[in-house]
């Protein structure tokens, strides 16, 4: 039997962050991507390793070659922070590629072949537009399911309604307790200078902007203020073999499938489980409860809705305490039993897609070293939840001082299953005449001026060959009230009528069609010009938030 791989320990040498926002010369210095990624320079100010000692060069970002058109970038960034020759290498896992840079540099030095590592998150979302950045961010989504509509708003909104249908809330409810979330992210973030939206909002707040239209609806049941901003960020981290006071103690990764319809649930996320699971059986945390009141927690929240569920996946609340976990500062706020998120999370303080891994694990570094915490577990999210990453940061001293045998997790959860390539569409209304379905759930785009619905998305479940299926679909936005009545197991009807797909009668329609570099609207909007609207930008507030 082969002997079990024991990686050496790996330390944090340095590390260091910009302030997160964007830089485009209005809110912030106006820096092109390389520019920005220039600055990594300053995490070796004061580290112990020289910048002659790097031996590979990790860089995390999300498609910049679609929003900055740079290509080769890892190599550029090497050649540009004066570290040409040490080898170099881009992690694309979507928002999680700093989480993924992170851990591909780990490695390099765990596995002892090499030394002294520079890991580096970077993202420039404002070199392109909101709706452009939208498109290219759909490009980690199933083909078809994206094409049908589907963004990751939309996906986010999904979690968001099954979130809100698990906790029983009624609409009313469910705006209560985002603006109580959203009231809290910015508690922290309006206290963390590097924050992109520096600033408090209140539940006051909250309020009065769905009342003046500046909170509108997006994608239903979320809102504008539900989601994080877009941001531009960079962060830096020195990883070596030569002992320091902070180690990686614990570190796992997962995915999940691509698809969404068919997952087999959306109010929790099994990558997130089987990530933290590897990552605490390499910490030989038999429970990581027993890190209480010394470690600080930083999830993934781009949206209102993750946070609660990362809780409980991450292992850090019983799912009794789903709802009001975060909410309860004896739990998680500063003196609580698991600190979370207080500079501010994805939602305050910024979401720079590829960049944001890497900065959870610089803020949590920081947190350690200057506030007294033992411990930071950091967790990022990829895709359409589907590529996750859990690391664990401790001091040297305490990791040593107590048992920690690594074991390999147990009780994982199952995952959903990709149709198989002969379960289509075609295949499925190959027969003539109508297939009885059953409505799953669905969510909505609003028009932020006009509140005017315009595009719905629903999956609905088959019976095809002896086996349930799930379907993604997209509608036209003046069909909604037809879905809105909908409740889970509610039946419909699929046919197809002169080559069109129908649900109930209502026409499907695809909104998108890849390109290379994302997606592209259908016609370009064209059927408004029936309705004498020309489509608009994409938010008309100072801070647009993520597409």
């Amino acid at each position: 039997m082969a002997a079990l791989f024991r990686p050496r320990p790996v330390y944090v040498a340095a590390s260091w962050m910009a302030p997160v926002g964007r830089y485009n010369g209005k809110e912030k210095q106006n820096l092109s991507f390389l520019e920005l990624a220039e600055r990594c320079g300053e995490v070796f100010t004061g580290s112990p390793v020289r910048r002659r000692d790097i031996e590979a060069v990790v860089v995390g970002s999300q498609n910049p070659a679609a929003f900055s058109a740079v290509d080769n970038t890892a190599a550029k960034i090497a050649g540009i922070l004066g570290i040409s020759g040490a080898k170099s290498v881009l992690i694309d896992t979507a928002s999680s590629s700093g989480a993924s840079a992170f851990e591909n540099a780990y490695l390099e030095v765990a596995s002892g072949r090499n030394d002294h590592v520079l890991a580096i998150g970077i993202q420039k979302m404002s070199d392109v537009s909101t709706q452009e950045s939208t498109r290219i961010i759909a490009g980690v989504i199933d083909r078809e399911e994206s094409e049908f509509g589907l963004t990751m708003p939309a996906c986010g909104a999904l979690v968001a309604r099954a979130l809100k249908e698990k906790l029983g809330l009624s609409d009313e409810e469910w705006t209560a307790y985002a603006a109580l979330l959203t009231q809290r992210s910015q508690r922290f973030a309006a206290n963390n200078p590097n924050a992109h939206l520096n600033m408090t909002i209140e539940v006051s707040d909250y309020y009065s902007q769905i009342a003046n239209g500046k909170n509108y609806r997006y994608w239903h049941p979320l809102r504008y203020h539900d989601f994080c901003p877009m941001s531009d960020g960079v962060a830096a981290i020195i990883l070596t073999s030569k002992p320091q006071d902070v180690l990686v103690s614990g570190l796992g990764s997962a995915t999940d499938i691509p698809t969404i319809a068919d997952r087999n649930y959306f109010h929790s996320f099994p990558a997130t489980v089987i990530a933290a699971g590897y990552a605490y059986g390499m910490a030989g945390l038999t429970n990581v409860r027993k890190l209480t009141g010394k470690m600080h927690v930083n999830m993934h929240d781009p949206f209102n809705g993750f946070g609660p569920i990362n809780m409980v996946d991450l292992g850090i609340v019983s799912r009794n305490r789903l709802m009001d976990a975060l909410l309860d500062d004896t739990l998680t706020g500063p003196d609580g039993a698991f600190p979370t998120n207080l500079t501010g999370g994805l939602k305050g303080r910024g979401h720079p897609l590829g960049a944001t891994g890497m900065i959870q694990i610089v803020e949590n570094h920081a947190l350690i070293r200057e506030k007294g915490f033992i411990a930071g577990l950091s967790h990022s999210i990829g895709g359409p939840i589907n590529n996750n990453v859990v690391v664990l940061l401790e001091r040297s001293d305490h990791f040593q001082s107590r048992r920690h045998e690594p074991f390999k997790p147990w009780g994982l959860p199952s995952l959903g299953k990709l149709k198989p390539k002969r379960v289509s569409l075609d295949a499925l209304l190959a027969g003539g005449g109508s297939v009885e379905g059953a409505f799953v759930t669905s969510t909505v785009r609003f028009d932020y001026k006009t509140a005017r619905p315009e595009v719905v998305i629903l999956i609905v479940a088959c019976r095809f060959e002896k086996t349930t299926y799930k379907f993604l679909f997209g509608i036209d936005g003046e069909y909604y009230s037809r879905v809105a009545i909908f409740e889970g197991g509610d039946p419909v009807a699929i046919e197809r009528v002169d080559g069109n797909i129908m649900i109930n009668r209502i026409p499907v329609r695809k909104f998108y069609t890849r390109t290379i570099n994302g997606l592209v609207e259908l016609a370009g909007n064209g059927w408004k010009r029936f309705i004498g609207k020309n489509p608009g930008p994409a938010t008309t507030q100072e801070v647009p938030k993520e597409p």
